[in-house]
């Protein structure tokens, strides 16, 4: 797979998670949130992260994990740094980009990332 063809899914998946997002705003019974969602449509995608996350909704934690890392993605393809592991910066392995085009770390850094963090919240 292309680099174009990453760009083209991680594009795709940004749009369908910022769409989600407005509508789980849309949705709130809060006034507030529906003119949130109205304003958010306009934003980019660094000022629709950012003003999502100062809303602090539980609901939408899932969508603005996911939504920060296809941004990043799509910023790494931008800076030529796509596909390089945000660890070591060895490759990431073509199965794990297929899998997942935003993933960020190769195997074995992710398997040492998901290590520590199972030691640091048993050391909670």
């Amino acid at each position: 797979m292309e680099f174009r063809d990453y760009q083209l899914r991680l594009t795709q998946q940004l749009e369908q998670l910022k769409s989600e997002i407005i509508s789980i705003l849309t949705a709130s019974e809060k006034t507030s949130l529906k003119l949130t969602a109205d304003k958010l449509q306009s934003l980019t995608n660094e000022e629709l992260i950012d003003q999502a996350l100062k809303l602090q909704l539980s609901e939408l934690t899932t969508q603005l994990k996911q939504l920060q890392r296809v941004d990043a993605a799509l910023c790494q393809i931008d800076l030529g740094l796509y596909g390089l592991c945000s660890d070591c910066e060895e490759e990431i392995e073509i199965s794990r980009l297929n899998n997942d085009p935003s993933t960020q770390r190769c195997q074995r850094c992710s398997d040492k990332h998901r290590m520590f963090k199972r030691r640091e919240s048993f050391a909670l």
